[in-house]
């Protein structure tokens, strides 16, 4: 393994990626197919940050993002995304004939305990997260300001990629989720 690398192999009811374990750096996650069960790879090298979009097979409002964030991770190179798929209403079939049809060109996978959601306290789809390299979460809310993101007047997630991207620091931190319940069953939330 060459100096400097560091990689974490965690399985997917992990603790990884989230902010409680700050001092674990994150980037990029390998060789994760769509909704792929068994371990993950991740690795800190070369990235600005991790970009977590909790997303859903299902909503019409997750689904009306799925363009911009196919967009943003070609416009943001320098960032790793993946998109987590936490409810419990949408089956592994029903979630991976969707993503496989949507064509994410990054991985995605299937939160079966929900502890991804749970950890990041994601409420609604789609809900962004950006992580930076040192484990902070230094943006969380929205993809955009609407429910539909052709009606949005504001694109947060890509207003924060851009002050990211520039050096700056995240100038809208926090914003408003709006879409469909990430659904939890009889589960407690948080």
């Amino acid at each position: 393994m060459p100096t400097g690398m560091r990689t974490i192999i965690l399985s997917l009811i992990i603790f990884w990626i989230a902010p409680v374990f700050s001092a674990a750096k994150l980037s990029m996650i390998d060789g994760a197919d769509a909704l792929k069960d068994g371990e993950v790879h991740i690795t800190s090298e070369g990235a600005k940050g991790l970009v977590v979009v909790f997303l859903s097979a299902k909503c019409p409002c997750s689904d009306s993002h799925i363009a911009e964030l196919k967009s943003l991770s070609k416009d943001f190179p320098e960032f790793k995304f993946i998109a987590v798929n936490s409810n419990t209403d949408e089956t592994n079939e029903q979630s991976k004939e969707y993503f496989n049809r949507v064509k994410l060109e990054f991985p995605v996978v299937k939160d079966k305990n929900l502890e991804i959601a749970d950890r990041y306290k994601a409420f609604k789809t789609p809900h962004a997260f950006i992580v930076s390299p040192d484990g902070v979460v230094v943006y969380q809310g929205g993809v955009s300001s609407s429910r539909q993101f052709a009606t949005a007047d504001r694109k947060f997630l890509r207003e924060a990629l851009v002050n990211l991207h520039d050096g700056k620091a995240v100038a809208t931190p926090e914003s408003r989720t709006l879409g469909c319940v990430i659904t939890r069953g009889e589960k407690n939330v948080w």
